[in-house]
């Protein structure tokens, strides 16, 4: 997906971030989202929830490469801020991923 489709949501947080884009039925913040982790490995189009800060974290999985996962998250890097990263497969953070 070009990455002039992922705007800032309006509160600039992860959450409504991935809300935004195809998970709007769910609910909570970050690290309640245990609840809905439905995998242990990701696909395009899921979300996956991370053990990043002090309330977890929340990105979205744009594709799976050959040494991870390609992903695009908001408020990693700052309130409002939308940006990408690789993460790898075996990345100590990852808690799950939830597809819907």
């Amino acid at each position: 997906m070009p990455r002039g489709e992922y705007l800032p949501t309006e509160d600039g947080y992860c959450v409504s971030f991935v809300k935004e884009h195809g998970f709007e039925a769910f609910k909570g913040d970050a690290y309640e989202w245990k609840k809905y982790i439905n995998s242990d490995i990701g696909w395009p189009g899921n979300a996956v929830l991370l053990d990043e800060g002090p309330y977890q974290h929340l990105a979205l999985v744009l594709e799976t490469r050959e040494d991870g996962y390609y992903i695009v998250e908001q408020n990693y890097e700052g309130l409002y801020k939308v940006s990408y990263r690789l993460i790898p497969f075996n990345y100590k953070n990852i808690v799950g991923f939830i597809g819907n």
